[in-house]
C-alpha cells in the first residue's frame, strides 16, 4: 500500500498539542514521526518525493518493483521498537524474512565466499581459503563483539551534544584502537587476502572506506552474526511504508511531492518551514531528515551560523557516491542469490581511486541485488528483478556523468553477462539508471554523496552534526548525515538521554515519590542522576502493572522494553531512555531488573502469599532489586554491602505493605501472610469484600512492622560500606521510610481507614539527624543476605565492576554544595534585611 497524501482532519475544535514538522520521509524522518507522535505531538511530514522512503524509495516500472537504495536489514529490534512504542506489533504489518546465506562474495578469480549464520559453515568457508586463519577469524569475532559493545550499545543512543560526552567514551575507543582502520584490524587476525577483503568490506554499506573507517565499525560483523540479515517482503520500501502507515494511524499527516525551501527561524528558534510555493507551516519544533549539509547551507541559508558555515560544510569529508542500474529480465537466474558482492581485480587501489583520487577507474566492484530470489512479488511471473550497484567517486571528482553514465552501465552489463548472467543482453526487458547527479539533484545530497559525511574517526559522534542543532533551538537532525550515521539501524535509532530526559525523570519522581525525592537530593550529582533515572523506570513499570489490571500482558511488554534497553535501542519513553543510560554506565546485569518484572508478574497473576517467606520473596523482587541497583550505581560490588541494601529494600516494602493494607484490599489484593491472618482469625476474602479494621488485623500489621524494624537495623549497618558522599542520602531514606511505620503504630496499626505519611517538617528533621549523626566506622554486618534476596546479591557481586567515579564528578558535587551554601547565605541576608 502506497502512503497517500493525508487528507486534512475533520475540524472538531482547535488541536492544543504542540506541532512538529518533519522534513523528509526517509527512514530517519519516519522514525522521528513515530517518536514525536508517541510523545504527544501533532506531526506533519513533508517530502519533495511522491512517496516515502527517501534513499529507500521504490521504483515501479513495467511490472517490476525496485528498491532504490538500502536493502540489507540488520538489528530488526530497532524497527520493532517503533511499533512497540505505539502499542502495536511489527509482525502484524511487516514481514521480515531471514536470509541464508547472508550474501555471497565472488572474487575476480572466480572463487566464492559465503557468509552464514551457522558458525560451522563459516569455519568451512574460512578453511577453504586458509585453514590457518580459522583461529584468527574467531579472535576477530571476539574483537568485533567488543566493538559492538563500545560503538553500538554505548554510543548509538548517546546524544553527544557536548565534548564532555565524547570524552567519556574515549577510554572505550582507546581500548578498541579506534584509530586503526577496519582493514587494519581484520589484517591483524587473518593473513589471506581474500579473507581480509571478505571481513573488511562492510564499511562500504555505510559509505566508508575500509582502509580509513575506524575499526570500531567492525561491529557490523557482530551485528550480522548476532541478529542476522533480513529481507522485508515486498522490498525495503514495504518496511518504509509500514512505518509511515504506523505513524499515520496514530495521527501523523503526510504532505508528499512538496519541497521545503527554508526553515523559519525567529529569535534563534525554529518556528516552522516555508515551502517552495511560498506557503508557511508553523511549528513548535522542526526535525530535519534532509541531508545535514543541505539543511545548514540551504534551509538555513538566511540564518547566521557559527559552527556549520558553508565553508565548513564544504570542507567535510564525504562518502562515495553510487551508480545504480535497475533492470528486469524476462527469464530467471536461479543460481544467483539474494545478495552478491562481485570483487574487482583490485581492492585497496580501487578504494584509493574512489575515495582519495576521486577518479572513475576502468575496473569496478559491484553489489548485485536480486530480491526476486526470495520474493516473487517484485517481478512478473518467470522474471527476475535486479539492481547492480557500483561505488563511484562523489561529485568532488570531475567525471562528466552525462557523458559517462551509459558507457559505464554498458561495461557493467558486459561484465555480468561474461561472468554470471549468460544471455543477459537478450533478457533485459526494463532498465533504469541512477547516478551521482540524482543523489545531488533528486535527493539533495551534498556533493552527490550517497551516505552523507564519511564515517572517519574525526567525523563520528560529537564531530558530526549534532542531533540537537548547535545553530538553532528547537531544530533536531536525524538521518545519515548526523549521529550515529548511515545504515538503517543508525538512521532509525535516535540518540536518547538528554538533559530534558533527566529533568523529566526528576519531575516525575518529585511528583510520585516525595520521600525518595527528598533523600535523593543528598546524593552526589553523578549518582543522583542515575538513581533518579533508575527509580523512574521502576516506578513507571509498577504504575503500568497497576493500571493494566490482570490482563497478563503488561509484564510481557515490560520484558520486551527491557530487552530493547539492553540491546541499546530503548523505545522512546523518557524512563526507558534514562534507564538505558544507567544500565550501560553502571554495568547492571539484566537479571536484576528481570527479577523486578517477575515480581510484577506475580501481581498480574494475583499470587497469594501464604507465609512470611512468600511475602519476602515478593518484596525481594519488587524492592530489593531497586536497592541492589542503587548500590551498584554507587560503584559498590561488595557482597556485605549489597546484602544490607537488599535488607533495606525488604524493610521498605514491608512498610509499604503495612501502610497500604486498606488500599490493596480495595483493589482486590492481599500482601499480608495468609497464615498470620489465619492465626488471628481474619478472613482475607471478607477483608477484600468489605475492608474493615479490627484489632486482630492490627496485630498482623504490627508483627509485619516488627520484622521490618529488624531489617532496618541490619540494613543501616551497611551504610558504612558506601562511598562517603552517598551515606547521608541512604540513611535519610531509611529514617524517613521507617518513620512511616511509626506513624502507622501511632494510629494503632489501622491502615484501613487512614494512610500513614510523614510530614514535610518531620522529613526535614529526620534528614538533618541522618546527615549530622556520626557514621559508624565499622564494616557492614557480616550476616549473610536474607534467603529471599540472596540470588540478587550473587548476581550483583559477580558483575563487571564500573570505573571509579571521576574527580570531575566529585568537583561538581563540591561546586553544588558551595552554590547551595551561597544561596542559603543570600536568603539569610535577605531575611535579615527584611526584619531590619
Amino acid at each position: 500500500m502506497t502512503v497517500h497524501q493525508t487528507p486534512p482532519p475533520v475540524e472538531t475544535g482547535p488541536d492544543q498539542r504542540p506541532h512538529a514538522v518533519v522534513i523528509g520521509a526517509g527512514f530517519g524522518g519516519l522514525a522521528a514521526a513515530v517518536r514525536m507522535t508517541a510523545r504527544g505531538y501533532r506531526v506533519t511530514v513533508i517530502d519533495k518525493l511522491d512517496d516515502v522512503g527517501g534513499r529507500g524509495y521504490v521504483h515501479r516500472q513495467d511490472g517490476f518493483t525496485f528498491d532504490a537504495g538500502p536493502t540489507i536489514i540488520t538489528a530488526p529490534f530497532v524497527f520493532e521498537a517503533l511499533w512497540t512504542l505505539l502499542g502495536e506489533r511489527m509482525a502484524d504489518h511487516v514481514t521480515l524474512k531471514p536470509l541464508e546465506p547472508y550474501y555471497t562474495i565472488r572474487f575476480d578469480d572466480g572463487r566464492t565466499f559465503r557468509c552464514w549464520s551457522d558458525e560451522d559453515k563459516m569455519r568451512e568457508e574460512i578453511a577453504a581459503f586458509e585453514p590457518d586463519d580459522i583461529d584468527g577469524y574467531e579472535d576477530f569475532l571476539v574483537e568485533s563483539e567488543k566493538c559492538y559493545r563500545t560503538g553500538f550499545q554505548k554510543m548509538i543512543d548517546q546524544p553527544f551534544h557536548s565534548l564532555a560526552e565524547m570524552v567519556r567514551q574515549m577510554p572505550g575507543l582507546v581500548a578498541r584502537r579506534a584509530d586503526r582502520s577496519v582493514h587494519a584490524l581484520v589484517s591483524k587476525y587473518v593473513r589471506n587476502d581474500h579473507l581480509r577483503q571478505s571481513l573488511s568490506f562492510h564499511p562500504l554499506f555505510i559509505g566508508g572506506n575500509p582502509m580509513r573507517t575506524s575499526g570500531v565499525m567492525s561491529l557490523i560483523s557482530f551485528l550480522e552474526r548476532e541478529y542476522g540479515v533480513h529481507y522485508s517482503l515486498g522490498g525495503t520500501g514495504a518496511l518504509a511504508r509500514g512505518i509511515a502507515d504506523l505513524a499515520e494511524r496514530h495521527g501523523a499527516r503526510f504532505r508528499l511531492g512538496v519541497q521545503v525551501d527554508e526553515i523559519i527561524v525567529k529569535e534563534g528558534a525554529a518556528k516552522g518551514v516555508r515551502l517552495a510555493g511560498g506557503e508557511t507551516v508553523a511549528a513548535d519544533c522542526v526535525v530535519s531528515n534532509a541531508d545535514a549539509g543541505w539543511t545548514y547551507t540551504h534551509l538555513l541559508r538566511n540564518h547566521k551560523r557559527k559552527r556549520w558555515t558553508d565553508r565548513r560544510v564544504r570542507r567535510m569529508n564525504y562518502s562515495m557516491s553510487l551508480l545504480v542500474w535497475y533492470f528486469g529480465t524476462s527469464r530467471r537466474y536461479d543460481d544467483i542469490g539474494h545478495h552478491t558482492i562481485l570483487m574487482g581485480p583490485r581492492y585497496g587501489g580501487l578504494l584509493t581511486d574512489i575515495f582519495d583520487r576521486k577518479v572513475l577507474a576502468d575496473d569496478f566492484s559491484l553489489y548485485l541485488y536480486r530480491p526476486s530470489a526470495s520474493d516473487p512479488s517484485v517481478a512478473p511471473e518467470g522474471c527476475d528483478a535486479f539492481y547492480a550497484l557500483s561505488p563511484v567517486p562523489n561529485l568532488d571528482g570531475d567525471t562528466d556523468w552525462h557523458a559517462t553514465a551509459e558507457p559505464y552501465r554498458q561495461r557493467i552489463q558486459d561484465h555480468l553477462e561474461q561472468t554470471m548472467m549468460p544471455g543477459l543482453s537478450d533478457a533485459i526487458v526494463t532498465t533504469k539508471l541512477t547516478t551521482p547527479l540524482d543523489f545531488r539533484d533528486r535527493l539533495l545530497s551534498t556533493k552527490g554523496a550517497a551516505f552523507g559525511m564519511a564515517p572517519t574517526i574525526f567525523q563520528l559522534a560529537w564531530f558530526r552534526p549534532h542531533n540537537v542543532s548547535e545553530e538553532v533551538r528547537d531544530l533536531y537532525m536525524v538521518g545519515a548525515g548526523t549521529h550515529p550515521g548511515a545504515g538503517l539501524p543508525g538512521v532509525v535509532s535516535t540518540p536518547l538521554l538528554s538533559a530534558r530526559d533527566r529533568r523529566l525523570c526528576h519531575e516525575s519522581i518529585r511528583a510520585g515519590s516525595k520521600s525518595f525525592h527528598a533523600a535523593s537530593r543528598l546524593l552526589p550529582r553523578d549518582v543522583r542522576l542515575g538513581a533518579r533515572a533508575l527509580y523512574a523506570f521502576c516506578r513507571s513499570s509498577d504504575d503500568l502493572i497497576d493500571d493494566a489490571g490482570n490482563d497478563g500482558r503488561a509484564s510481557q511488554r515490560l520484558k520486551r522494553r527491557l530487552e530493547l534497553i539492553y540491546e541499546g535501542c530503548p523505545i522512546d519513553l523518557v524512563c526507558d531512555r534514562a534507564f538505558a543510560a544507567v544500565v550501560q554506565t553502571y554495568h547492571i546485569p539484566i537479571e536484576v531488573p528481570l527479577a523486578l518484572i517477575e515480581g510484577f508478574e506475580w501481581d498480574e497473576a494475583g499470587r497469594e502469599y501464604r507465609t512470611f517467606a512468600d511475602v519476602k520473596a515478593y518484596a525481594a523482587r519488587v524492592a530489593s532489586t531497586v536497592g541492589v541497583m542503587m548500590t551498584m550505581a554507587m560503584g559498590c560490588r561488595d557482597r556485605a554491602v549489597l546484602a544490607r541494601a537488599a535488607d533495606l529494600g525488604l524493610a521498605m516494602q514491608l512498610t509499604n505493605i503495612a501502610r497500604d493494607v486498606g488500599e490493596d484490599a480495595r483493589r482486590g489484593r492481599i500482601y499480608l501472610p495468609l497464615d498470620w491472618l489465619a492465626e488471628q482469625g481474619v478472613d482475607p476474602r471478607a477483608l477484600i469484600d468489605a475492608p474493615r479494621f479490627t484489632p486482630q488485623l492490627g496485630r498482623v500489621v504490627a508483627r509485619l512492622l516488627g520484622e521490618a524494624d529488624a531489617l532496618y537495623d541490619r540494613a543501616l549497618t551497611g551504610v558504612a560500606g558506601l562511598p562517603l558522599d552517598c551515606r547521608p542520602a541512604i540513611r535519610s531514606a531509611a529514617f524517613v521510610y521507617r518513620e512511616i511505620g511509626r506513624e502507622i503504630g501511632a494510629a494503632e496499626y489501622n491502615s484501613i481507614d487512614t494512610r500513614a505519611h510523614t510530614s514535610r517538617r518531620r522529613k526535614g528533621e529526620l534528614i538533618a539527624v541522618a546527615t549530622l549523626m556520626p557514621f559508624p566506622m565499622r564494616p557492614p554486618a557480616s550476616v549473610p543476605a536474607d534467603p529471599s534476596a540472596a540470588f540478587l546479591v550473587d548476581i550483583a557481586a559477580s558483575s563487571d565492576p564500573v570505573p571509579p567515579r571521576t574527580i570531575d564528578a566529585k568537583l561538581g558535587r563540591m561546586l553544588e554544595i558551595m552554590g547551595d551554601a551561597r544561596d542559603r547565605q543570600r536568603q539569610v541576608r535577605l531575611a535579615g534585611a527584611q526584619r531590619g
